[in-house]
Protein backbone atom coordinates (compact mmCIF):
# COMPACT_ATOMS: atom_id res chain seq x y z
CA UNK A 1 0.00 0.00 0.00
CA UNK A 2 1.56 3.27 -1.01
CA UNK A 3 0.96 7.05 0.21
CA UNK A 4 -0.83 9.50 -2.11
CA UNK A 5 -0.81 13.12 -1.26
CA UNK A 6 -3.15 14.96 -4.11
CA UNK A 7 -3.64 18.59 -4.54
CA UNK A 8 -5.13 21.29 -7.02
CA UNK A 9 -3.29 24.29 -7.98
CA UNK A 10 -4.90 27.78 -8.89
CA UNK A 11 -3.96 30.22 -10.26
CA UNK A 12 -4.31 33.55 -8.04
CA UNK A 13 -0.83 35.32 -7.11
CA UNK A 14 -0.78 33.82 -3.31
CA UNK A 15 0.82 35.59 -0.53
CA UNK A 16 3.51 34.20 1.83
CA UNK A 17 2.20 32.85 5.36
CA UNK A 18 2.78 30.42 7.79
CA UNK A 19 -0.07 27.53 8.23
CA UNK A 20 -0.38 25.91 11.28
CA UNK A 21 -2.21 23.38 13.25
CA UNK A 22 -1.86 21.50 16.14
CA UNK A 23 1.81 21.43 17.73
CA UNK A 24 2.52 22.12 13.49
CA UNK A 25 3.49 25.16 11.85
CA UNK A 26 5.38 25.76 8.46
CA UNK A 27 9.40 26.89 9.68
CA UNK A 28 9.30 29.78 7.51
CA UNK A 29 6.78 32.06 5.30
CA UNK A 30 5.24 29.67 2.12
CA UNK A 31 3.37 30.88 -0.54
CA UNK A 32 1.69 27.60 -1.69
CA UNK A 33 -0.40 25.64 0.88
CA UNK A 34 0.82 22.57 -0.51
CA UNK A 35 4.15 23.28 1.17
CA UNK A 36 2.51 22.95 4.26
CA UNK A 37 0.73 20.05 4.00
CA UNK A 38 3.55 17.97 2.49
CA UNK A 39 5.53 19.15 5.21
CA UNK A 40 2.96 17.97 7.90
CA UNK A 41 2.32 14.79 6.38
CA UNK A 42 4.92 13.46 3.61
CA UNK A 43 8.34 14.24 4.90
CA UNK A 44 8.28 11.08 6.11
CA UNK A 45 7.33 8.94 2.67
CA UNK A 46 9.59 6.68 0.33
CA UNK A 47 10.02 6.47 -3.33
CA UNK A 48 7.67 4.17 -3.32
CA UNK A 49 5.04 6.89 -2.43
CA UNK A 50 3.47 9.42 -4.87
CA UNK A 51 2.89 13.51 -4.24
CA UNK A 52 0.50 14.73 -7.53
CA UNK A 53 -0.98 18.29 -7.94
CA UNK A 54 -3.47 18.37 -10.57
CA UNK A 55 -2.96 21.85 -12.78
CA UNK A 56 -5.38 23.67 -15.43
CA UNK A 57 -3.24 24.79 -18.39
CA UNK A 58 -3.66 28.05 -16.55
CA UNK A 59 -2.18 27.07 -13.56
CA UNK A 60 0.46 25.08 -14.59
CA UNK A 61 2.11 28.69 -16.55
CA UNK A 62 0.91 30.93 -13.57
CA UNK A 63 2.18 28.67 -10.43
CA UNK A 64 3.49 25.88 -11.37
CA UNK A 65 6.35 27.09 -13.29
CA UNK A 66 8.33 30.23 -12.03
CA UNK A 67 7.60 33.82 -13.14
CA UNK A 68 4.09 33.14 -14.15
CA UNK A 69 2.30 36.43 -12.84
CA UNK A 70 3.06 40.32 -13.61
CA UNK A 71 2.86 43.07 -11.56
CA UNK A 72 -0.22 44.86 -11.65
CA UNK A 73 1.43 47.89 -12.44
CA UNK A 74 3.72 47.42 -14.82
CA UNK A 75 3.35 44.37 -16.23
CA UNK A 76 6.76 43.14 -16.18
CA UNK A 77 6.93 39.25 -15.60
CA UNK A 78 7.36 39.25 -11.22
CA UNK A 79 10.21 37.01 -9.94
CA UNK A 80 9.10 34.15 -7.79
CA UNK A 81 9.18 30.59 -7.82
CA UNK A 82 6.38 28.12 -8.72
CA UNK A 83 5.38 25.31 -6.95
CA UNK A 84 7.37 22.49 -8.88
CA UNK A 85 10.61 24.60 -7.58
CA UNK A 86 9.41 24.79 -4.58
CA UNK A 87 8.60 21.77 -4.06
CA UNK A 88 12.26 20.18 -5.88
CA UNK A 89 13.81 22.74 -3.12
CA UNK A 90 11.88 20.26 -0.14
CA UNK A 91 14.85 17.07 -1.34
CA UNK A 92 11.42 14.63 -0.78
CA UNK A 93 12.22 11.03 -1.06
CA UNK A 94 8.88 10.94 -2.73
CA UNK A 95 8.88 11.74 -6.26
CA UNK A 96 6.36 14.39 -7.49
CA UNK A 97 4.29 15.50 -10.85
CA UNK A 98 1.79 17.78 -11.84
CA UNK A 99 -0.85 16.14 -13.92
CA UNK A 100 -3.33 18.39 -16.40
CA UNK A 101 -6.63 18.75 -16.23
CA UNK A 102 -9.61 20.73 -17.46
CA UNK A 103 -11.09 23.74 -15.72
CA UNK A 104 -14.38 22.09 -15.10
CA UNK A 105 -16.52 24.35 -16.80
CA UNK A 106 -19.17 21.96 -18.15
CA UNK A 107 -20.21 18.82 -17.07
CA UNK A 108 -18.05 16.88 -19.64
CA UNK A 109 -15.25 18.57 -18.29
CA UNK A 110 -15.97 17.81 -14.90
CA UNK A 111 -16.55 13.91 -15.49
CA UNK A 112 -12.84 14.32 -17.43
CA UNK A 113 -11.48 15.77 -13.63
CA UNK A 114 -13.58 12.93 -11.85
CA UNK A 115 -11.34 10.36 -14.18
CA UNK A 116 -8.18 12.48 -14.08
CA UNK A 117 -8.33 11.66 -10.24
CA UNK A 118 -9.81 8.31 -10.07
CA UNK A 119 -6.93 7.00 -12.58
CA UNK A 120 -4.09 7.91 -10.43
CA UNK A 121 -5.12 6.26 -7.20
CA UNK A 122 -4.41 2.62 -6.64
CA UNK A 123 -5.40 -0.72 -5.03
CA UNK A 124 -4.97 0.10 -1.25
CA UNK A 125 -3.57 3.61 -1.62
CA UNK A 126 -4.07 6.10 2.06
CA UNK A 127 -4.43 9.29 0.46
CA UNK A 128 -4.11 12.85 1.62
CA UNK A 129 -6.35 15.26 -0.16
CA UNK A 130 -5.54 19.09 0.05
CA UNK A 131 -8.67 20.93 -1.60
CA UNK A 132 -6.99 24.73 -0.55
CA UNK A 133 -6.69 26.12 -4.17
CA UNK A 134 -9.70 23.99 -5.29
CA UNK A 135 -12.09 25.96 -8.08
CA UNK A 136 -15.45 25.55 -8.71
CA UNK A 137 -16.71 22.15 -8.14
CA UNK A 138 -13.44 20.72 -6.72
CA UNK A 139 -13.98 20.28 -3.01
CA UNK A 140 -17.47 18.50 -3.92
CA UNK A 141 -15.83 16.22 -6.43
CA UNK A 142 -12.49 15.42 -4.15
CA UNK A 143 -15.36 13.76 -1.55
CA UNK A 144 -17.26 12.24 -3.75
CA UNK A 145 -13.94 10.81 -6.16
CA UNK A 146 -12.66 9.43 -2.78
CA UNK A 147 -16.01 7.42 -2.09
CA UNK A 148 -16.10 6.42 -4.89
CA UNK A 149 -12.47 5.32 -4.72
CA UNK A 150 -13.16 3.60 -1.65
CA UNK A 151 -15.63 1.41 -2.99
CA UNK A 152 -13.74 0.36 -5.85
CA UNK A 153 -10.80 0.56 -4.37
CA UNK A 154 -10.54 0.15 -1.26
CA UNK A 155 -8.45 3.41 -0.65
CA UNK A 156 -8.04 4.67 2.48
CA UNK A 157 -8.42 8.29 3.24
CA UNK A 158 -6.25 9.60 6.04
CA UNK A 159 -6.66 13.15 5.45
CA UNK A 160 -8.14 16.54 3.88
CA UNK A 161 -6.99 19.87 4.48
CA UNK A 162 -8.03 23.22 4.05
CA UNK A 163 -5.67 26.12 4.14
CA UNK A 164 -7.57 28.88 5.57
CA UNK A 165 -5.59 31.88 4.67
CA UNK A 166 -8.64 34.15 4.29
CA UNK A 167 -9.14 34.22 7.97
CA UNK A 168 -5.91 36.39 8.38
CA UNK A 169 -8.26 39.26 6.28
CA UNK A 170 -7.86 40.51 2.69
CA UNK A 171 -4.65 40.60 0.62
CA UNK A 172 -3.78 44.43 1.33
CA UNK A 173 -4.27 43.39 4.85
CA UNK A 174 -1.73 40.68 4.75
CA UNK A 175 0.51 42.26 3.06
CA UNK A 176 1.17 45.03 5.33
CA UNK A 177 1.57 42.43 8.38
CA UNK A 178 4.30 41.19 10.16
CA UNK A 179 5.67 37.53 9.59
CA UNK A 180 4.74 36.90 12.81
CA UNK A 181 0.86 37.47 12.53
CA UNK A 182 0.86 35.81 9.09
CA UNK A 183 -0.63 32.57 10.69
CA UNK A 184 -2.65 31.14 8.70
CA UNK A 185 -5.17 27.77 10.36
CA UNK A 186 -4.51 24.34 8.47
CA UNK A 187 -8.23 23.05 8.95
CA UNK A 188 -8.36 19.74 8.92
CA UNK A 189 -11.92 18.54 7.22
CA UNK A 190 -11.43 14.86 7.59
CA UNK A 191 -14.30 15.03 9.89
CA UNK A 192 -16.79 15.34 7.09
CA UNK A 193 -15.67 12.89 5.16
CA UNK A 194 -16.06 10.83 8.58
CA UNK A 195 -19.35 11.81 8.67
CA UNK A 196 -20.40 10.95 5.37
CA UNK A 197 -19.09 7.18 6.49
CA UNK A 198 -21.37 7.45 9.60
CA UNK A 199 -24.44 8.59 7.29
CA UNK A 200 -24.25 5.78 5.12
CA UNK A 201 -23.31 2.78 7.89
CA UNK A 202 -26.55 4.79 9.43
CA UNK A 203 -28.49 4.51 6.42
CA UNK A 204 -27.04 0.66 6.03
CA UNK A 205 -28.57 0.33 9.88
CA UNK A 206 -31.82 1.74 9.36
CA UNK A 207 -33.00 0.60 5.83
CA UNK A 208 -31.19 -3.39 6.24
CA UNK A 209 -30.72 -4.09 9.55
CA UNK A 210 -27.01 -4.05 9.38
CA UNK A 211 -24.97 -2.83 11.74
CA UNK A 212 -21.48 -4.35 10.77
CA UNK A 213 -20.06 -1.11 9.17
CA UNK A 214 -21.10 0.99 12.09
CA UNK A 215 -19.18 -1.29 14.36
CA UNK A 216 -15.87 -0.99 12.22
CA UNK A 217 -16.56 2.67 12.25
CA UNK A 218 -16.75 2.99 16.00
CA UNK A 219 -13.56 1.27 16.27
CA UNK A 220 -11.47 3.07 13.71
CA UNK A 221 -13.05 6.76 13.74
CA UNK A 222 -10.99 6.80 17.26
CA UNK A 223 -8.49 4.50 16.69
CA UNK A 224 -5.49 7.51 16.66
CA UNK A 225 -6.85 9.03 19.47
CA UNK A 226 -6.95 5.94 21.87
CA UNK A 227 -3.00 5.35 19.90
CA UNK A 228 -2.29 8.78 21.39
CA UNK A 229 -3.57 8.52 24.64
CA UNK A 230 -2.75 5.18 25.32
CA UNK A 231 -6.49 4.21 25.87
CA UNK A 232 -7.31 6.15 28.48
CA UNK A 233 -9.43 9.03 26.64
CA UNK A 234 -12.54 7.75 27.95
CA UNK A 235 -15.22 9.17 25.47
CA UNK A 236 -12.64 7.38 22.52
CA UNK A 237 -12.76 4.58 24.97
CA UNK A 238 -17.12 4.73 24.56
CA UNK A 239 -17.18 5.00 21.11
CA UNK A 240 -14.82 1.70 20.65
CA UNK A 241 -16.98 -0.24 22.74
CA UNK A 242 -19.60 0.15 20.82
CA UNK A 243 -17.73 -1.71 18.00
CA UNK A 244 -18.80 -5.39 19.71
CA UNK A 245 -22.61 -5.12 20.33
CA UNK A 246 -23.32 -3.24 17.05
CA UNK A 247 -21.55 -6.37 15.60
CA UNK A 248 -22.92 -8.37 17.52
CA UNK A 249 -26.68 -7.11 17.08
CA UNK A 250 -26.41 -7.69 13.05
CA UNK A 251 -24.98 -11.29 13.39
CA UNK A 252 -27.92 -12.02 16.52
CA UNK A 253 -30.52 -11.10 13.92
CA UNK A 254 -29.03 -12.61 10.70
CA UNK A 255 -28.59 -15.62 12.31
CA UNK A 256 -31.73 -15.94 14.42
CA UNK A 257 -30.49 -15.91 18.10
CA UNK A 258 -33.10 -15.85 19.49
CA UNK A 259 -31.82 -15.92 23.12
CA UNK A 260 -28.98 -13.03 22.40
CA UNK A 261 -32.19 -10.67 21.78
CA UNK A 262 -32.11 -9.22 24.71
CA UNK A 263 -29.17 -8.87 26.36
CA UNK A 264 -27.23 -8.10 23.28
CA UNK A 265 -29.66 -5.11 22.50
CA UNK A 266 -29.05 -3.99 26.26
CA UNK A 267 -25.58 -3.73 25.53
CA UNK A 268 -26.08 -1.89 22.56
CA UNK A 269 -28.61 0.42 24.26
CA UNK A 270 -26.06 0.89 27.16
CA UNK A 271 -23.25 1.77 24.87
CA UNK A 272 -24.96 4.39 22.75
CA UNK A 273 -26.68 5.84 25.95
CA UNK A 274 -22.78 6.32 26.81
CA UNK A 275 -21.81 7.91 24.18
CA UNK A 276 -24.81 9.99 23.51
CA UNK A 277 -23.87 13.60 24.77
CA UNK A 278 -19.84 13.00 25.24
CA UNK A 279 -17.71 16.16 23.95
CA UNK A 280 -15.72 14.19 21.56
CA UNK A 281 -18.82 14.03 18.90
CA UNK A 282 -19.50 16.99 16.77
CA UNK A 283 -23.39 18.11 16.96
CA UNK A 284 -23.75 15.65 13.50
CA UNK A 285 -22.47 12.98 14.98
CA UNK A 286 -24.96 12.98 18.20
CA UNK A 287 -28.03 12.93 15.16
CA UNK A 288 -26.55 9.91 13.77
CA UNK A 289 -26.27 8.76 17.45
CA UNK A 290 -30.09 9.28 18.42
CA UNK A 291 -30.97 7.43 14.95
CA UNK A 292 -29.65 4.09 16.25
CA UNK A 293 -30.95 4.75 19.87
CA UNK A 294 -34.59 5.18 18.20
CA UNK A 295 -34.26 2.06 15.83
CA UNK A 296 -33.20 0.11 19.25
CA UNK A 297 -35.75 1.32 21.53
CA UNK A 298 -38.39 -1.35 21.20
CA UNK A 299 -35.71 -3.54 23.39
CA UNK A 300 -37.27 -3.67 26.77
CA UNK A 301 -35.78 -6.61 27.86
CA UNK A 302 -38.99 -8.96 28.38
CA UNK A 303 -38.16 -12.00 26.23
CA UNK A 304 -41.58 -11.70 24.39
CA UNK A 305 -41.33 -8.07 24.10
CA UNK A 306 -37.97 -8.25 22.61
CA UNK A 307 -38.87 -11.37 20.63
CA UNK A 308 -41.75 -9.52 18.93
CA UNK A 309 -39.31 -6.42 18.26
CA UNK A 310 -37.00 -8.70 16.84
CA UNK A 311 -39.46 -9.98 14.50
CA UNK A 312 -40.69 -6.25 13.56
CA UNK A 313 -36.76 -5.29 12.87
CA UNK A 314 -36.88 -8.59 10.75
CA UNK A 315 -39.69 -7.13 8.67
CA UNK A 316 -38.43 -3.89 8.64
CA UNK A 317 -35.15 -4.62 7.01
CA UNK A 318 -36.52 -7.22 5.10
CA UNK A 319 -34.65 -10.39 7.04
CA UNK A 320 -38.23 -12.40 5.94
CA UNK A 321 -36.64 -15.52 6.41
CA UNK A 322 -35.09 -15.04 10.06
CA UNK A 323 -38.37 -13.39 10.80
CA UNK A 324 -40.26 -16.41 9.83
CA UNK A 325 -37.91 -18.41 11.80
CA UNK A 326 -37.40 -16.13 15.49
CA UNK A 327 -41.41 -15.71 14.87
CA UNK A 328 -41.88 -20.05 14.78
CA UNK A 329 -39.33 -20.05 17.81
CA UNK A 330 -40.56 -17.55 20.03
CA UNK A 331 -44.05 -18.76 20.15
CA UNK A 332 -42.55 -21.92 21.04
CA UNK A 333 -40.82 -20.24 23.58
CA UNK A 334 -44.30 -18.68 25.02
CA UNK A 335 -45.98 -21.90 24.90
CA UNK A 336 -43.00 -23.36 27.34
CA UNK A 337 -42.31 -20.55 29.77
CA UNK A 338 -46.51 -19.84 30.16
CA UNK A 339 -46.95 -23.62 31.21
CA UNK A 340 -43.93 -23.24 33.64
CA UNK A 341 -41.00 -24.45 31.98
CA UNK A 342 -37.47 -23.33 31.20
CA UNK A 343 -37.42 -21.78 27.67
CA UNK A 344 -34.16 -23.10 26.84
CA UNK A 345 -34.69 -26.71 27.51
CA UNK A 346 -34.46 -28.54 24.59
CA UNK A 347 -36.96 -31.23 25.65
CA UNK A 348 -39.70 -29.14 26.68
CA UNK A 349 -39.35 -26.91 23.09
CA UNK A 350 -39.75 -30.62 21.36
CA UNK A 351 -43.15 -31.15 23.39
CA UNK A 352 -44.55 -27.98 22.65
CA UNK A 353 -43.34 -28.11 19.24
CA UNK A 354 -45.32 -31.59 19.10
CA UNK A 355 -48.07 -30.33 21.02
CA UNK A 356 -48.97 -27.91 17.89
CA UNK A 357 -48.64 -30.71 15.54
CA UNK A 358 -50.94 -32.76 17.93
CA UNK A 359 -53.69 -30.18 17.35
CA UNK A 360 -53.14 -30.58 13.65
CA UNK A 361 -53.93 -33.86 13.36
CA UNK A 362 -56.78 -33.76 15.79
CA UNK A 363 -55.02 -36.60 17.98
CA UNK A 364 -54.97 -34.63 21.21
CA UNK A 365 -57.48 -36.72 22.97
CA UNK A 366 -55.05 -40.02 21.76
CA UNK A 367 -51.91 -40.18 24.03
CA UNK A 368 -51.06 -43.48 22.94
CA UNK A 369 -51.02 -42.03 19.19
CA UNK A 370 -48.26 -39.66 20.48
CA UNK A 371 -44.51 -40.11 19.37
CA UNK A 372 -41.83 -38.94 21.57
CA UNK A 373 -41.09 -36.84 23.68
CA UNK A 374 -44.18 -36.31 23.72
CA UNK A 375 -45.69 -39.50 24.30
CA UNK A 376 -43.08 -40.96 26.61
CA UNK A 377 -45.13 -41.67 30.28
CA UNK A 378 -42.87 -38.68 31.91
CA UNK A 379 -43.87 -36.33 29.13
CA UNK A 380 -47.40 -36.93 28.79
CA UNK A 381 -48.80 -34.47 32.03
CA UNK A 382 -46.69 -31.82 30.38
CA UNK A 383 -47.56 -32.23 26.47
CA UNK A 384 -51.41 -32.44 28.00
CA UNK A 385 -50.73 -29.09 29.95
CA UNK A 386 -49.01 -27.57 27.13
CA UNK A 387 -52.17 -28.81 24.26
CA UNK A 388 -54.43 -27.11 26.67
CA UNK A 389 -52.93 -23.41 27.38
CA UNK A 390 -52.61 -23.27 22.84
CA UNK A 391 -56.04 -24.28 22.40
CA UNK A 392 -56.59 -21.37 25.51
CA UNK A 393 -55.04 -18.12 23.66
CA UNK A 394 -57.59 -17.67 20.65
CA UNK A 395 -56.54 -18.99 17.17
CA UNK A 396 -52.90 -18.99 18.07
CA UNK A 397 -52.61 -22.52 16.76
CA UNK A 398 -54.04 -21.49 13.04
CA UNK A 399 -50.91 -18.49 13.27
CA UNK A 400 -48.50 -20.94 14.27
CA UNK A 401 -49.45 -23.29 11.57
CA UNK A 402 -49.47 -20.46 8.79
CA UNK A 403 -45.84 -19.47 10.27
CA UNK A 404 -44.56 -23.51 10.13
CA UNK A 405 -45.91 -23.80 6.33
CA UNK A 406 -44.21 -20.41 5.28
CA UNK A 407 -41.36 -20.99 6.98
CA UNK A 408 -40.50 -24.36 5.45
CA UNK A 409 -41.42 -23.23 2.39
CA UNK A 410 -38.71 -20.54 2.73
CA UNK A 411 -35.84 -22.72 4.05
CA UNK A 412 -36.68 -24.92 1.33
CA UNK A 413 -36.47 -22.82 -1.53
CA UNK A 414 -39.76 -23.15 -2.38
CA UNK A 415 -39.49 -26.95 -3.28
CA UNK A 416 -42.27 -28.05 -0.91
CA UNK A 417 -44.71 -30.78 -1.72
CA UNK A 418 -46.16 -31.21 -5.26
CA UNK A 419 -43.17 -28.57 -5.90
CA UNK A 420 -45.55 -26.14 -5.23
CA UNK A 421 -44.77 -23.07 -2.90
CA UNK A 422 -47.54 -22.02 -1.02
CA UNK A 423 -46.51 -18.42 -1.54
CA UNK A 424 -45.00 -16.05 -4.42
CA UNK A 425 -41.78 -14.10 -3.48
CA UNK A 426 -42.96 -11.18 -3.01
CA UNK A 427 -46.02 -12.50 -0.59
CA UNK A 428 -43.53 -12.93 2.45
CA UNK A 429 -43.11 -9.96 3.77
CA UNK A 430 -46.87 -9.19 4.07
CA UNK A 431 -47.48 -12.17 5.14
CA UNK A 432 -44.82 -12.05 7.68
CA UNK A 433 -46.33 -8.44 8.79
CA UNK A 434 -49.29 -9.92 9.25
CA UNK A 435 -48.75 -13.01 10.96
CA UNK A 436 -46.22 -11.36 13.40
CA UNK A 437 -49.12 -8.66 14.44
CA UNK A 438 -51.64 -11.06 14.85
CA UNK A 439 -49.21 -13.00 17.08
CA UNK A 440 -48.82 -9.82 19.08
CA UNK A 441 -52.07 -9.24 19.83
CA UNK A 442 -53.20 -12.76 21.12
CA UNK A 443 -49.82 -13.17 23.00
CA UNK A 444 -50.24 -10.14 24.38
CA UNK A 445 -53.58 -10.12 24.73
CA UNK A 446 -53.98 -6.72 23.35
CA UNK A 447 -57.10 -5.52 21.70
CA UNK A 448 -56.58 -5.61 18.00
Amino acid sequence: MANVYLSFLGTSDYIECHYLTGDFKTPALVRFVQEATILQSCTEWSAEDRIIIFTTEDAEKKNWKDDGHRDFRTKEAKRCEGLETRLKKLALKTPFKNIPIKPGYDQDEIWQQFDAVFDVLNPGDNVIFDVTHAFRSIPMLALVVIQYARVFKSVTLKGIYYGAFEALGSALEVKAMSEERRNAPLVDLTPLAQLMDWTVATDRFLKSGDTALMGELAKSSVANILKGCKGKNADAQAIKNMQNPLKQMSLMLSTCRGRDISPVAEKLKQAVAACRDMELLLPPFKKLFNRIEEGIKDFSGNYLADGFAAVRWCCEHNLIQQGFTILEELLISFVVKETGGDESDKNLRDIASQSFKIISLKIQKKPDEWKKPAGKSENIDITKRMIAFILSQGDIFAKYESICTLRNDLNHAGNVDNAKPVANADDFAKKLKELYEAAECILTHCQC
